[in-house]
């Protein structure tokens, strides 16, 4: 079968399950594209929009929040918004890319492209079936007016989020949010670890701001630093028995992050830009420090690894933390100078640890992405 998978760079989360899926098909033998949509336009606009995206959230996080809880407002007023009718441009074009192509199914990551393909359907373009795959724990601004023949969404729990939008029960499926197949296996050997540059005779905590680089990281690096310096100097002096810990601390995108952190002098602590090696770094880790994205959560439950949440975005990272915290998937630090070296404490403790990983496994589904390709293969073959 011919798959067109949609997505855009507002967000590394969004990409990230769109690849999921995208490797997963690979393997089963399909012709899969994947295309950010403002492509179309030139080949520089997907950039612009996720460079916009970025800088607004990096710099501005509290203008993004309120940006999002207007999108909530607008949402519910029974009109289409302004966003749909913002992406009519890039809707034009996807009619003669997707009448030129021929695909057998088109999935989406993200809510612009299912925008454009609402508008396509409004206006009685003939398309195939359409797979819509939510990537946060709540239905985010706009979602309720686009019209896919399905939805993917984190699981059972989210479904009256999704119908109390008026997105009909048969739409939705809860297979829970897809990530890459290399977060499903929690062990790492030695060899593994001295590729990545870490000493399998410590122990990592690693932390991370998204692919944006967000998450007041100078204040969390320094913060691990003394922790872990304080904690070694016990380790030597024989007040604790354990292995010594390290620190990584990844930067995302974020170049004037990096810089920062990187001229600081931190004796405990690795800094890295972005990484394609993400998912042996977090299975290295025993302790994971992210703000609440989607994907990066559910890809730390998916690896088995204790999760420390701090500085959500707001908006649907502000839904994320409580899901997370509610369910006992995750520590919320909202006081990261007075609060995280307390939960790293709490969480180096087996039984603390062994009670989030049961809470993880028992509420997020590992196997979401082979779930979704097996229903997206069943729609296709044997259309309605």
């Amino acid at each position: 079968m011919k798959y067109l998978i949609m997505s855009c760079s507002t967000g590394g989360g969004h990409n990230s399950a769109a690849h999921a899926i995208e490797k997963e098909l690979l393997k089963r033998g399909h012709d899969v594209t994947f295309l950010d949509p403002y492509d179309l336009v030139n080949d520089k606009r997907g950039d612009q929009v996720g460079w916009a995206y970025i800088k607004l959230v990096q710099t501005m996080p509290k203008v993004f929040g309120s940006l999002y809880f207007a999108g909530e407002m607008v949402s519910r007023i029974p009109v289409m918004s302004p966003v749909y009718f913002a992406n009519a441009g890039v809707a034009y074009r996807m009619k003669g890319f997707l009448k030129k192509n021929n695909f057998d199914g088109i999935i989406m990551s993200h809510i612009y492209p299912a925008e454009m393909i609402t508008m396509l359907k409004r206006h009685k373009v003939d398309l195939p079936p359409t797979f819509f795959v939510a990537t946060d724990y709540i239905c985010i601004p706009f979602t309720a007016e686009t019209d896919c023949d399905y939805y993917c969404i984190p699981g059972e729990d989210s479904i009256e989020a999704f119908t109390s939008r008026g997105i009909p029960r048969e739409k939705l499926k809860p297979y829970g949010i897809p990530v890459h197949e290399d977060f499903d296996k929690r062990k790492i050997d030695n060899r593994a670890l001295e590729e990545i540059g870490l000493s399998p005779k410590m122990r990592h905590i690693l932390a991370v701001g998204g692919s944006v680089g967000a998450g007041q990281m100078k204040l969390v690096t320094d913060v691990l630093n003394g922790y872990i310096k304080t904690f070694n100097d016990k380790v030597d002096k024989g007040i604790i028995k354990s292995r010594k810990l390290h620190g990584i601390v990844v930067c995302g995108n974020n170049e004037k992050l990096y810089k920062k952190l990187h001229s600081m002098s931190k004796e405990y602590i690795t800094v890295l830009k972005s990484t394609d090696n993400m998912p042996s770094y977090m299975k290295a880790s025993d302790i994971i420090i992210s703000k609440p994205g989607g994907l990066s959560s559910t890809e730390a439950a998916v690896a088995k690894v204790p999760l420390i949440h701090i500085s959500p975005i707001p908006g649907c990272e502000s839904f994320n933390v409580k899901y997370f915290d509610a369910k006992g998937m995750s520590v919320y630090v909202k006081n990261i100078r007075k609060d995280l070296a307390s939960a790293i404490s709490a969480l180096l403790k087996p039984e603390n640890r062994d009670k989030m990983l049961k809470s993880q496994e028992s509420t997020i589904n590992e196997n979401a992405r082979n779930e979704w390709c097996d229903f997206i293969e069943e729609e296709t073959e044997f259309p309605q």
